[in-house]
């Protein structure tokens, strides 16, 4: 990825923290679900920066559940042999790549990048006049993008 597209990736991310409820990171640890500083640090991060914090990479997370109106074992595994927590919720395994999901995810987290890079240029107006796309831009709720 180009400088500027880690830039225009960082500026999305930023505008789906913004967006979204900050009650729905509060929610999560409410939830058993994560989102605080504790914990492992986050691993296999190709798109998300690399230096990110677990609570960071959550609250992202959590902006890709609302969005697609999904949970969690969407994308990620769940921890084999793991006992269910006590909402009977398996915790989740995030680093492997085994679902197609997360490999869909990250293609389309680099098409929202290259469509918010580009767009303002192709129509001619300056970034700060145009509006970003985002997941919910095109899924509004649902795993599968509305087209209607």
């Amino acid at each position: 990825m180009t400088n500027r597209q880690i830039v225009t990736l960082g500026i999305v991310i930023l505008c789906i923290l913004v967006i979204l409820p900050f009650t729905v990171a509060a929610q999560g640890q409410r939830e058993g679900r994560g989102g605080g500083g504790g914990g492992a640090p986050p691993v296999n991060l190709q798109i998300l920066p690399k230096d990110w914090t677990r609570q960071q990479v959550v609250q992202v997370m959590q902006g890709f559940n609302m969005a697609l109106g999904v949970g969690c074992n969407h994308c990620h595994i769940e921890m084999a042999g793991a006992p269910p927590n006590e909402k009977g919720v398996i915790p989740i395994d995030a680093a492997p790549d085994d679902k197609q999901t997360k490999k869909t995810a990250r293609v389309m987290m680099r098409m929202v990048a290259q469509i918010n890079d580009t767009f303002g240029n192709q129509i001619g107006k300056p970034a700060s006049e145009v509006v970003r796309v985002q997941c919910v831009t095109c899924h509004r709720g649902s795993a599968i993008p509305k087209t209607q």
